[in-house]
């Protein structure tokens, strides 16, 4: 590998890496407060990038307007999914979990009558290469970086500067207390389900212009998130941030160098060393 074709693929890692922790923060933030791993976050994937399919792609609406679209329209869904399906099962973690599997059966299975069966795509939306360290890099990939990185920023500033969530990280203490304290549970459980599902939209709509879109195209970001969450630790952002930077890595350097699937393979077999030196996790504790 030269080293300017190992820059390229560490800049191209970045942007995946940075798809990437949105996904897994989502996940973490869901985890951390109801102890809830949410399945149905790879069916809220491929719908934001299908938002952005069709108001961008085919109705012609600026790509900015449909990326906002998407986040909005995915977050009061999951706002919606909390009032509907966790909160009348009250938050059991095994009727949660069928629950959220069942759904994401369903949307992927209504995807295909809906979107239909053939691959889609969405238009190129940022045209030129950018010259870094005197290697070309796409435009449209490198702009993936700072938009994520704006959002991780805001979801940090939005858990640690604002009354709600404030609330949160009282909740992922202790539920009882904070709702003696007068904190609305319920609410606060709802938008988390919001940001979460927002998260995994915008994720889905930073990749539609660079990955074909099926029905099913959420499942390997999902196992990605997966991945990402465990090797940082459950329910730790910063840990989901770091462990999102690595398989980044280690999906475009080794893919570049030995190809997809060793790549992919490669991920796992990382993973597993670290969890038999710490079981935890990058940021986990023992319990």
């Amino acid at each position: 590998m030269t080293i300017e074709l190992l820059i390229q693929s560490m800049v191209i890692g970045l942007s995946l890496g940075s798809t990437y922790i949105l996904m897994a923060l989502g996940l973490t933030l869901m985890f951390g407060m109801m102890h809830i791993i949410n399945f149905t976050h790879g069916a809220i994937y491929m719908l934001g990038a299908f938002v952005v399919y069709y108001g961008y792609g085919q109705w012609g609406l600026p790509y900015g307007l449909t990326f906002v679209l998407a986040m909005a329209l995915l977050g009061a869904f999951g706002f919606m999914i909390e009032r509907v399906i966790y909160r009348p099962i009250k938050g059991g973690v095994e009727p949660t979990l069928v629950a959220l599997i069942a759904l994401t059966t369903l949307i992927q299975a209504l995807g295909y009558p809906l979107f239909g069966t053939l691959d889609k795509h969405v238009p190129t939306v940022l045209h030129g290469m950018y010259s870094i360290l005197g290697v070309g890099i796409s435009a449209e990939r490198l702009v993936i970086i700072p938009v994520a990185g704006v959002l991780v920023l805001a979801l940090y500033l939005f858990i640690n500067h604002t009354k709600m969530g404030a609330a949160m990280r009282a909740i992922e203490q202790d539920q009882e207390a904070a709702a003696l304290q007068g904190v609305n549970v319920n609410v606060v459980n709802a938008v988390a389900f919001g940001v979460g599902f927002a998260l995994a939209a915008a994720s889905g709509a930073l990749m539609a212009p660079i990955f074909k879109l099926d029905p099913m195209m959420g499942e390997q970001p999902l196992l990605k998130a997966f991945i990402i969450i465990i090797l940082g630790g459950l329910g730790s952002v910063p840990g989901a941030i770091l462990g999102g930077l690595i398989l980044g890595q280690i999906d475009s350097i080794v893919a570049t160098v030995l190809g997809l699937e060793p790549a992919f393979l490669l991920s796992f077999v990382f993973i597993i060393l670290l969890l038999l030196f710490k079981p935890t996790g990058l940021f986990g504790h023992d319990v």
